[in-house]
């Protein structure tokens, strides 16, 4: 299955900065997750069905400070056709602008697991793309 990154741009608010005048490190986690959801909902792969996505690592390198103004987190997933059974991989990036250039800021690599939120057990990649094929067939999601 193939699926097209996905941008989001933001505005740092004043409460992202920290005593230093830039985004804190945990603010920028905040900013890769709300890429990720994004992400699930242009791919109409709802989360709340009964197999959720959940973090299980993430890699991140910060590059550059991030300073008020707007910042694009793009999202993108790495090529499903490797058959991770038991994971995604999501590449990311946090882009600032610099007098209309962008530079990334941030980059990260963060892998998702899916767990049967009944059951408390680990699912695959490919039941939760099963799930929402069927969820969609069943006319609840749009």
């Amino acid at each position: 299955m193939k699926f097209e990154p996905v941008s989001l741009t933001l505005q740092v608010r004043p409460n992202d900065l920290d005593s230093l005048g830039h985004v804190n490190n945990a603010t920028v986690l905040e900013y890769l997750e709300a890429g990720r959801w994004l992400w699930l909902d242009h791919h109409n792969l709802r989360h709340g069905q009964r197999i959720l996505p959940v973090v299980a690592r993430i890699e991140i390198n910060y590059r550059r400070e991030i300073l008020p103004g707007e910042v694009k987190v793009i999202t993108k997933i790495e090529d499903t056709e490797k058959e991770y059974r038991y994971q995604a991989v999501f590449c990311q990036t946090v882009e600032i602008f610099t007098n209309g250039t962008a530079t990334i800021a941030v980059d990260a690599r963060v892998k998702v697991g899916f767990i049967d939120a009944a059951e408390r057990t680990l699912k695959s990649l490919q039941d939760f793309l099963e799930e929402n094929i069927a969820a969609k067939a069943l006319g609840g999601v749009s």
